[in-house]
């Protein structure tokens, strides 16, 4: 996976990543001479461009992509980090948090706690490798271009990463619909990790078991359950009122 290229599609994300990650970029692909901002970000680079037509996408391209006239080929082992060099360079404070994906399956699912992870100053995403939606470029789309923010990190087994987490101080909170601890009085005062499970079957078992406090969302009767992306927007923006000089610091 680390040497598969990925094609990442529209404007707005192209500019994201031009302005903040452009050595991950291999080669853009554009329906329509660059101007403007692109012409300038892509010359500083040095990054090169090809022309297209709709009829002749480039190989590997989605056929119903909503490209916009804007393609970027990207090198995924460049925008996707390893664990091991990630948790080695990460700088753990007790205003540290991360975001572990528990077999999170809609891609759409994936981009949006990904802009979420950004908005609120989440200092990394753990992917695991196996059953689970992997970053592709609807993914980049869906998160705004916020992919290029937050560290995306590949992870293997999810249950050896969180005792290795747990090993380097940081606390495990899984949201779960029937924990007894509610989110709005949690203190979060320590580094702090939080799993997101699946969007039919939660958070398996065996890791709610690894899990230093469960947690709910407080809600009304009338209202089931929140789905995966609108719980994590819960979960980060409580932990994130805890922690708002992280806020201002990533201003």
């Amino acid at each position: 996976m680390r040497n598969e290229t990925i094609y990442m599609y529209g404007r707005h994300a192209l500019v994201e990543a031009l302005q903040s990650r452009p050595e991950i970029i291999e080669h853009v692909y554009l329906s329509e001479k660059p101007d403007g901002d692109i012409a300038l970000l892509m010359q500083q680079s040095g990054i090169a461009y090809s022309r297209f037509e709709e009829k002749t996408l480039p190989r590997g391209v989605e056929p119903y992509a909503n490209h916009q006239g804007y393609i970027a080929a990207i090198k995924l082992g460049r925008l996707v980090k390893e664990y091991g060099d990630f948790v080695t360079d990460l700088a753990v404070s007790n205003d540290t948090a991360l975001v572990v994906l528990g077999e999170v399956q809609d891609p759409q699912n994936v981009g949006a706690i990904i802009r979420t992870a950004a908005a609120f100053g989440i200092s990394g995403v753990l992917i695991p490798e196996h059953n689970q939606a992997q970053i592709t470029g609807s993914v980049v789309k869906v998160s705004a271009g916020m992919a290029f923010r937050v560290p995306l990190v590949s992870i293997g087994n999810v249950n050896d990463t969180i005792r290795d987490l747990k090993k380097r101080g940081f606390w495990i909170y899984g949201l779960d619909g029937e924990a007894k601890q509610k989110i709005t009085e949690e203190a979060f005062e320590a580094p702090t990790v939080f799993i997101l499970g699946n969007e039919s079957n939660g958070i398996r078992a065996k890791t709610l078991e690894l899990c230093d406090i469960p947690l709910v969302i407080p809600m009304s009767p009338d209202c089931e359950s929140l789905n995966v992306a609108a719980s994590a927007a819960v979960a980060l923006y409580s932990w994130s009122t805890k922690h708002s000089k992280i806020l201002k610091a990533k201003s």
